[in-house]
């Protein structure tokens, strides 16, 4: 019976969302990440960069007088609980899906979201991997061999480091980047002394730093996410090691500052947002007076997420056709370029390319390089 009735709503699925949107029709859109665990603040702060946007759409009156209704789903860094997610998001239905933080999360709800002809787009998934599931998935940040080249760029142009270890998380960004990032250290004429893995959750890096403290590295690069990133670089610190370090754009969450506190004083980062920028100050204001703290990127990045989506979907219901989920992923690959808090959004394959600034930890918050 279970199989007799999951058919019949996967046949049944492709005529509700044919269906032409009516005068005052509620549209759902779907967000999903991880709200709960270790990486917590970077789902809290995309699902904000979110209802935010849809905050200025309501406050509009809706997407051509059409209510937007956001569902948000907890996918808890898991990616069995991602396509879970999934499932639950295409049956109810909607016409746009919002996730997710991780590629792991975002790579398992894919196949699901593309069965179903649903967009997804990751405000922050960079694996190549991601975009190549099919035409259905869309990114707003770089691709991690891009992102390579910035994560290089930090510790050799702006750290000046000839010889470097690279500590990279176990998993699919962390393996990608560490070594994609490492083969272009060497590429330029650098020296990678050490490529390690660090298990997710590990808390001491006492034999890690050991082993640093005999290499003499000219620098580090943290290829980790925030929480073992500021336990790392306290521990690095607490040895007396005063060598430069460097970090990818996880480490540009405000929670690595509050978590390795004055240990992270002087790591350069790369990143696509900065809320110090006037540029982004009506962005910036409308965040810090809803949550009562600045922006990150993962918000911007999620925020824009949302603008291009829901213009998408307005160019559909202008257009006078079906407000489906064909439709609105045809609006986003060939629609106009967006410009938004993060850069100029034009989809490529699914792919944009967006240049990054350099920002570096200075009493106690981020700040533009000099």
């Amino acid at each position: 019976m279970r199989l007799i009735r999951s058919t019949l709503l996967a046949a049944l699925l492709p005529v509700f969302m044919a269906a032409p949107v009516q005068a005052a029709d509620p549209i759902n859109v779907g967000f999903f990440s991880h709200m709960s665990g270790n990486f917590a603040e970077y789902g809290a702060s995309s699902k904000n960069g979110v209802e935010l946007y849809l905050d200025k759409i309501k406050a509009q009156g809706g997407i051509e007088g059409h209510p937007i209704n956001l569902i948000v789903e907890d996918d808890r860094n898991s990616p069995q609980e991602a396509a879970s997610v999934a499932r639950k998001l295409v049956a109810t239905p909607v016409v746009l899906a919002i996730g997710s933080w991780s590629t792991t999360s975002s790579m398992a709800a894919a196949p699901i979201f593309a069965e179903a002809k649903i967009p997804q787009i990751s405000p922050t998934s960079s694996h190549p991997d991601f975009t190549k599931q099919s035409k259905y998935q869309f990114r707003q940040n770089n691709t991690d061999d891009i992102l390579a080249q910035y994560n290089a760029a930090t510790i050799q142009d702006k750290l000046k480091a000839k010889s470097v270890v690279i500590p990279y998380s176990q998993d699919d960004w962390g393996v990608y980047t560490g070594k994609a990032t490492s083969d272009i250290i060497k590429k330029n004429g650098g020296k990678v002394l050490l490529l390690e893995s660090v298990q997710p959750g590990a808390r001491d890096f006492r034999p890690f730093i050991s082993k640093i403290r005999a290499l003499k590295p000219e620098g580090v690069f943290l290829a980790l996410p925030y929480q073992e990133a500021s336990i790392f670089i306290q521990q690095l610190r607490q040895a007396g090691e005063t060598i430069p370090v460097g970090g990818g754009i996880p480490l540009t969450s405000p929670k690595f500052i509050e978590l390795a506190g004055k240990a992270a004083e002087g790591t350069v980062l790369h990143t696509l947002f900065i809320a110090q920028d006037p540029r982004y100050k009506e962005f910036t204001d409308a965040y810090k007076a809803k949550y009562g703290r600045l922006p990150d990127l993962f918000s911007a990045l999620a925020y824009d997420a949302a603008g291009v989506g829901t213009e998408a979907i307005r160019r559909v219901i202008k257009s006078g056709k079906p407000l489906t989920g064909d439709a609105v992923r045809d609006e986003l690959a060939n629609g106009p370029a967006y410009t938004g808090v993060t850069g100029v959004t034009k989809y490529e394959n699914g792919n944009v390319h967006k240049d990054p600034v350099f920002i570096v930890v200075k009493n106690g918050q981020f700040q533009l390089l000099k």
